[in-house]
Order: C-alpha cells, then structure tokens, then sequence
C-alpha cells in the first residue's frame, strides 16, 4: 500500500511538471497540445499515454524553439496526426485492452 501511494506522489509531481512545461509553450502550441491531450485520454488511459504526451510536448518545444508553427509539425489535420499516434501505441488505447479482454474472455478454458 505504501508503495501505491509513493507512485501517486510521483505521477503527481511529473504531471505537474508537465503542466508547468505546456503553459511555457507558445499560445498556439499550447492550445494544440491540450487539445491532443483531451482527444487521447478518451481512448488510452495507461502509464504509457504520459510517455507519448510527453514526447509530443517535447517534439512541441523543439519546434516552437526552431521558430515552427503547430502546423508544420503536425500537418493541415491534427485529428489525423492524433489517429496516426494511437495506431503506433495501441498498447496504451483502450480500444486494444478491450480487444485482448474479448480474445481471453471468447477463448478462456
């Protein structure tokens, strides 16, 4: 028990670690990473999903850094850009624990 309140704080601390890197952000690259952020948690919900916000925040900085705009580095369409990183990470979608589930629960012995 004490170590599942251990992990708490320090999710806590990265996520807000996280927020305080997001607001620094440019106002365009800000409000495009909230809003990828709010599109992914409805279908992930895992551990790994802070990995990939993380890694967009940090594609995000890099950019805003070398003078880029939000859609040179995602393109004209930022719910395909979005789609396109669930399909690299199902591990971390729903939709894909919910698949396994169905697989184990279809064909348990």
């Amino acid at each position: 028990m004490l170590n599942y309140f251990k992990k708490m704080r320090q999710q806590k601390r990265q996520y807000r670690a996280y927020k305080r890197r997001v607001a620094a952000l440019p106002i365009s690259f800000e409000r495009a990473q909230t809003a990828l952020e709010k599109y992914l948690w409805n279908w992930a919900g895992s551990d790994e999903m802070y990995t990939v916000l993380d890694n967009i925040l940090e594609m995000f900085e890099n950019a805003a850094a070398d003078g880029l705009t939000v859609e040179q580095v995602v393109g004209p369409d930022i719910a395909v850009f979005a789609d396109n990183l669930l399909a690299e990470f199902p591990q971390a979608t729903w939709v894909n624990k919910q698949r396994q589930k169905l697989q184990h629960d279809a064909y348990k012995k």
